[in-house]
């Protein structure tokens, strides 16, 4: 019986078989990889005209193919319904479209055939159901803030039985449309609101998508262009560039972006589980930034420690007695110029090379996102400005591998007590100022307060920060 068995196993005929079956699951597999490749080509060239059937009826006037045959398992409709759960991905597996309304933001997504008319701001999706839905979507990710919204051009979405006009670029790669507009110019909002939101949505096509941009703002692409040229591989297009025609054509397409939370991404909502650790090291690979991790910085050297220095508002009065009291524990101290700061390249391997971070509160702080893991953020607190400062610098800080350090200043080192006195409600009834609404509050304790820090308290945070860097002011370094 054994060596009957072995001859059954070395007979020709079980060979044979044996390779064909190696045969045709090898050539399934590969004919799927085909199909993806030809979904997600780098290439925009040499075209080819096939549409579905369905769109075979929009009477463009363009020659189509008869007959395209559509895999059982599309690739484009599976990376895109990632983006959904419950009933909208049940909705989008059943018809290809989908409105997904978040707290912060309005998401469409389309696996059909979309049609961006950059001329009339307006996106065609043929469907062959009767009803026409018609959507005004406005892609920026703050959708309750009713002053960033008057600086985001709305686009009109058609979604029905409709004969959208022809193409005039035909893109193999789906879009993701998304304004440029909204609080640009405050670095807070353009991480908050554009970078970390296109992050999120855009990762998991893993570059195979192409940005079609409203409210088109050359010069902020252009200042995170290394990051966003990594999350796609295609130029950018201006949602209202009209000269060389107006309709452009995608395979599918998500408008608006996802949006978490402060400087923050919440991992079990994003498409392939990513987190603010994979974000802050595609900024690294970006702008080239090292070391990863304060460990890795020579233990001979002083530790550098950055001071994001305000000029206008919230300004540390004594920051000269601060510096010195700083470099007297052993700290090397940095303080960036306005143009420095500016300069993002330059100025990120700044913070990429601090251990320690300080600065008053404010949008400043958002440089945080390029501090190596491990480093320390110092966040010094004027009056009446824990929860902002918690949750817009405090939190995110945790989130990303730093240490988070505050200093609560104390009614004598604000301003306001010389200002006011310590018996105007400014200080004794603050609760009774925010009633009045933001702009009042605002007046008081955002811009009209700066800080007078109390060396000797401050000292006890700053030894703090040099414990968790791992290291001692006993003998600091020369």
């Amino acid at each position: 019986m054994v060596e009957e068995s072995k001859r059954l196993v070395c007979s020709p005929t079980f060979l044979i078989s044996l390779l064909i079956f190696h045969a045709l699951a090898y050539s399934a597999i590969f004919c799927q990889i085909d199909e993806w490749k030809a979904k997600f080509s780098n290439s925009d060239s040499n075209l080819d005209a096939k549409f579905t059937n369905s769109n075979n009826h929009l009477g463009t006037g363009r020659k189509v193919a008869v007959k395209d045959v559509v895999p059982k398992k599309d690739p484009l409709k599976i990376m895109l319904r990632r983006l959904l759960t419950g009933e909208q991905r049940t909705r989008f597996e059943e018809t290809g479209f989908a409105h997904l309304s978040e707290l912060n933001s309005d998401i469409y997504i389309s696996s059909k055939e979309v049609r961006f008319d950059t001329n009339a701001s307006r996106i065609y999706i043929y469907s062959d159901q009767e009803e026409l839905e018609k959507y005004t979507a406005q892609p920026y990710p703050l959708k309750n803030d009713g002053v960033a919204m008057k600086m985001v051009k709305p686009v009109e979405i058609q979604h029905g039985n409709i004969r959208p006009p022809p193409c005039d670029f035909k893109h193999k790669v789906p879009a993701l449309v998304f304004s440029s507009g909204g609080f640009a110019g405050n670095i807070f909002h353009e991480f908050n609101d554009i970078i970390i939101p296109v992050f999120i949505t855009s990762r998991h096509f893993r570059s195979k998508v192409k940005f079609m941009i409203t409210d088109y703002q050359l010069w902020v692409l252009n200042k995170f262009r290394k990051v966003l040229t990594k999350l796609s591989h295609f130029e950018f297009i201006n949602a209202a560039e009209t000269s060389k025609g107006t309709i452009h054509c995608f395979p599918g397409a998500i408008v608006g972006l996802k949006y978490h939370d402060n400087l923050a991404i919440n991992t079990s909502d994003t498409p392939g589980a990513y987190s603010m650790v994979e974000f802050r090291d595609l900024l690294r690979k970006s702008f080239n930034l090292k070391p990863r991790d304060v460990s890795q910085m020579p233990g001979t050297e002083k530790p550098q420690l950055l001071i994001v220095s305000r000029t206008r508002t919230r300004t540390i009065a004594n920051q000269e007695a601060v510096v010195r009291m700083m470099e007297e524990l052993g700290f090397r101290v940095f303080i960036p110029t306005n143009d420095l700061m500016s300069n993002l390249d330059e100025f990120s391997r700044v913070i990429g090379s601090s251990s320690v971070m300080v600065g008053v509160h404010g949008a400043g702080l958002t440089n945080e996102i390029f501090l190596p893991n491990g480093a320390v953020m110092i966040q010094v607190l004027p009056l009446e400005l824990d929860w902002v400062g918690n949750a817009y610098y405090g939190g995110p800080a945790t989130g990303m591998g730093l240490h988070y350090l505050e200093y609560k200043i104390e009614p004598q080192e604000s301003t306001l007590y010389d200002l006011y006195g310590p018996d105007h409600p400014v200080l004794k009834d603050p609760e009774s100022i925010k009633a009045q609404g933001y702009r009042k509050s605002r007046v008081y304790y955002l811009d009209q307060q700066n800080v007078t820090i109390n060396l000797g308290r401050f000292r006890n945070t700053l030894l703090e920060a040099m414990r968790l860097i791992g290291r001692s002011t006993t003998n600091p370094p020369n």
